[in-house]
């Protein structure tokens, strides 16, 4: 099973990515019914009029082109368009012949629980050389289907794609064939070469007048430069005229069609669709949308053939080592935003001043207005500080690795990566930080109470906390009480614990041990994080859950001062409390009091009236 590294990089709806209908086939299915359905499932060729293009039907995109072998609920192969050319380029007979004999045994597959981006699952397709990754529940059970096409359908980041051009990914070694080859010779050279098709050249002076009209609008073409008689070659001026792809063989193959003795002249596709070397990957994106094609032609402006783009090489655009250019693009809008934000706050100060000097029923309005001026003050330092200087160092670091990857060891391309990711992590959880205060100060903070296990989410939590702990604390977690009948919001309840957690490894010394306990009692569950850390001074305690604000003793320790007045309304949406205790130099205990029930709310808003927050 895969154990994939996961990016913290934005992905579109996963699941929409996902074919949960992929075609299945038991062992003992015929091998010629398979390449049957597999034909079904694309586009249906007219048996008196092979010679009508294929390639670009509306149906061309349709499904996963594979199937998967599945014996019960347990998968045990997988068999793709790919294998059948193969097979046709071996001269394998496909009658009498069971999927079993033929199918690949050792299938790699990824977790459900496991699938969290889309440029993860890139990275694991390119590694192993697949394009079909089965997604499995937990027990093997078979859910759905990752394929190329699926995930091109659903990645949208249109600047990455306008930012590269076809010239970056394209294939520049096009294996061909005339007209006349037959398409058993297709297959073979498909089968030998590794491709998944081949382009059909023919001489301007032997152009076919007999094939189908549109055939001498193909593009010329010529060798790769490594060829010795390229320019000779480029003299000749040979014409591409169609294209034949291993979906087109599954196709006639169904059809029992001859192989040998039909020639690719019969039922080639075209007339092919070209790009310039320098046009963006997005307008290759477009144009495979819109003709639901999978293969470009490339050619100079003379228009000299010079590779083709497919769907795996647009794929390509989407390396992570390469998304840092996306964050540059992120840096100068945040710079944008600052300006805006300064001169917003400059206008601010006049208009204070100038209410200063009016009317004297205008005092409280101005006393309003000055508290919202210091707020984006206090806005505008935070962004500056807490984006900007991460964005630098994100910036620096692919830099380095941009520049000096020759030079630089495997350890210190690791640390490299291993930054660029925290920070970026880091930078999300501002992000998010940002967006549910919005929701909280818009009064949009939903509280949705649904029975949950409380052990376990505090475990996982547990968990996640010491996965992404770069100083190695210990947290020592024990539970006291009757846990299993909570009826609590575990998207809210997961913020308040999993704040208080990282603020307790992030102002604690490293490797020193963090105290969480979980005690059920009397209709309620009391949270308690106790640290060894740096303390809360007194002078502070009484701003500590207002926006923005941190402790004078945090030195250079990263935040952003809202995850506590975040927590505070988690724990208000609940009806429950919070309390603190500190010592500077001691550490810090959060006690955190919830009902267990949401009909167990109204004895603890009574118990705690006049005594919401205690600060020890």
């Amino acid at each position: 099973m895969l154990q994939p590294n996961y990016l913290p990089f934005y992905s579109p709806d996963l699941e929409q990515a996902i074919n949960r209908s992929p075609m299945v086939v038991s062992p003992d299915t015929p091998l010629i019914d398979v390449i049957t359905q597999m034909a079904h499932a694309r586009a249906s060729c007219a048996l008196t009029d092979v010679t009508v293009s294929m390639a670009f039907s509306p149906l061309d995109d349709v499904g996963d082109g594979c199937v998967l072998v599945m014996e019960g609920e347990q998968l045990r192969g997988i068999f793709s368009e790919r294998d059948v050319v193969h097979l046709c380029a071996a001269g394998v007979k496909i009658v009498n012949i069971a999927i079993a004999e033929v199918m690949t045994r050792e299938v790699i597959t990824l977790l459900e629980s496991e699938f969290q981006d889309l440029f993860q699952v890139l990275s694991l397709m390119q590694k192993h050389c697949i394009r079909h990754l089965p997604i499995v529940s937990q027990q093997g059970q078979v859910l759905g289907m990752l394929s190329h096409g699926s995930i091109r359908k659903v990645l949208q980041p249109v600047n990455l794609l306008k930012a590269r051009s076809v010239l970056e990914v394209m294939i520049r070694g096009v294996v061909t064939a005339p007209p006349t080859a037959s398409l058993l010779s297709l297959a073979e050279l498909m089968s030998r070469h590794k491709v998944s098709c081949v382009v059909i050249t023919q001489m301007p002076d032997t152009l076919n007048p007999n094939l189908p009209e549109g055939s001498v609008q193909g593009v010329p073409i010529s060798p790769p430069k490594s060829d010795p008689q390229a320019e000779n070659f480029r003299e000749i001026r040979a014409l591409a005229v169609g294209m034949v792809t291993e979906r087109d063989l599954v196709q006639f193959h169904a059809l029992d069609l001859d192989l040998n003795n039909t020639s690719a002249a019969m039922v080639m596709s075209q007339p092919l669709f070209s790009l310039k070397p320098h046009d963006s990957l997005w307008n290759a994106h477009q144009i495979m949308k819109q003709w639901s094609v999978r293969r470009l032609v490339v050619v100079s402006e003379q228009g000299e053939l010079l590779g083709i783009v497919t769907q795996s090489t647009l794929l390509q655009a989407f390396d992570p080592m390469e998304m840092y250019r996306v964050i540059e693009i992120l840096q100068q809008s945040v710079e944008e935003q600052l300006v805006e934000l300064t001169e917003t706050n400059e206008l601010l100060q006049k208009e204070i001043l100038e209410r200063q000097q009016a009317q004297e029923e205008l005092n409280r309005a101005l006393a309003q207005e000055k508290e919202l001026n210091e707020l984006k003050s206090s806005f505008t330092s935070m962004v500056t500080h807490e984006f900007r200087n991460p964005l630098t160092s994100i910036l620096c670091a692919s830099q380095l690795l941009e520049r000096f990857a020759d030079k630089i060891t495997e350890e210190q391309r690791f640390n490299y990566l291993q930054m660029i990711q925290r920070t970026a992590e880091y930078m999300e959880q501002m992000i998010n930080d940002l967006l549910v205060l919005g929701r909280v100060e818009n009064r949009q903070l939903e509280y949705e109470p649904q029975p949950l296990d409380l052990v376990h989410l505090c475990q996982d939590l547990v968990e996640e906390r010491q996965f992404s702990d770069i100083e190695n604390h210990s947290i020592i977690f024990q539970a006291v009480g009757a846990t299993q009948d909570a009826c609590l919001d575990e998207k809210l309840l997961r913020y308040i614990l999993g704040n208080l957690l990282t603020n307790a490894c992030k102002y604690s010394p490293s490797t020193s041990p963090i105290y969480f306990d979980l005690i059920c009692q009397d209709n309620q569950a009391i949270f308690k994080i106790r640290d060894s850390g740096i303390g809360i001074p007194v002078e502070d305690r009484k701003r500590l859950f207002q926006s923005f604000h941190r402790a004078r003793n945090v030195g250079t320790i990263p935040g952003t001062g809202l995850g506590l007045t975040i927590v505070k309304n988690c724990v208000e949406a609940h009806h429950g409390e919070i309390a603190v205790e500190s010592e500077v130099n001691v550490g810090t205990t959060f006690t955190v009091t919830l009902p267990l029930t949401p009909e167990s709310a109204g004895d603890l808003r009574e118990n705690a009236e006049g005594s919401w927050v205690d600060y020890g």
